[in-house]
Parts: C-alpha cells; structure tokens; sequence
C-alpha cells in the first residue's frame, strides 16, 4: 500500500480510519464501472461509519452526461435519508470533482469531501478551481485531498493505458 499523500495547506484537516475505509470502499466501486468499461470512478457518501449511498460512473453504460458517481450517489443519500442537506455527511470519491459535481456538494451542503488523486483537467476543489472553498457561495465543504491518492491515480492511469491499447488494436 502507497503512503498517504494530502495536499498541503490549512484545508488539509485529520484523515481517520473510517476516511480510509470509505476510500477503499471507492476504489472497489470504481473498479466495477472499469469492469463495465466506465472511466473508474467510485463514490461513499457516509455518516459516521455508516454508508449512506455508494455509485460508480455510468454514463457510458446509461448515455447519462450527468451519470458521475459523486452526483449519483448525492442524490441516493438525499433519498434515503429523507432529506437534501447532507451536511453531517462525509463523501468520499477517488478523483478530485469536477465543476459540475463540486457545484453538487455545495448544493448539498456534504460536509466534508475526502478525495483520492487530482483531475489535473478538471478538478474543481484544488487543482483548477475551489468551488468547494468559495466563501462567496452559501456554503463550504471541508476538503482532505490525496487519501490513497497513488492507488486511485495508478487506477486511473491503468484504465486509460489499457483503452489506448484496445484503440490502437481496432485501427489496425
């Protein structure tokens, strides 16, 4: 197991064993939607040590634009808790959000976000933007980046690796 990697700065608060689990959780969903040919991305949403709501990617498999495993699992938790702040909830996923799924947290009011590896294209917590940290919006959600991060990049990276191959294959 790779060390534990956060990203510096006065966001980076405690990471606790549950944190790790909940990760670990994550990578196992996000290796189901690679088994389904979706980009792995998996996601726990949790209180306490109780999971709430888990999802992976599905837009390739649901022709669903909106289908990323933060978004999914968000609106699950909201159902079965009954309610759409999830503010004493903890969410945990294995790439950094995207714009479109760190404007969902806000909206949600998740409490923490607990992310693996960044999205040097589209990270929109720490890497390009902090939508999550933005005081001019109605709520901040606290941030702990890099929990696992070398298992969910080498996820990532494999993934892709082996989808290059099979392109290169078919064009030949």
């Amino acid at each position: 197991m790779g060390a534990l990697h956060l990203i510096p700065g006065p966001r980076s608060k405690h990471v606790t064993t549950t944190d790790i689990h909940m990760m670990r959780r994550a990578l196992a969903l996000a290796e189901e939607a690679a088994r389904n040919d979706e980009v792995p991305v998996g996601a726990v949403v949790y209180r306490g040590e109780e999971i709430i709501a888990e999802a992976a990617n599905n837009r390739e498999s649901q022709h669903d634009p909106v289908g990323h495993a933060e978004l999914i699992a968000i609106r699950e938790a909201g159902i079965t808790l009954g309610k759409w702040r999830l503010n004493d909830c903890s969410l945990a996923v294995t790439l950094e959000p995207c714009p479109m799924c760190a404007g969902a947290l806000v909206n949600a009011r998740v409490g923490r976000l607990i992310y693996g590896t960044t999205d040097p294209k589209a990270g929109a917590c720490d890497t390009l933007y902090r939508i999550t940290s933005d005081h001019r919006l109605n709520h901040e959600v606290e941030v702990v980046g890099g929990v696992l991060a070398e298992q969910c990049r080498d996820q990532l990276r494999s993934f892709f690796r082996r989808r290059r191959e099979e392109n290169k294959r078919r064009k030949r």
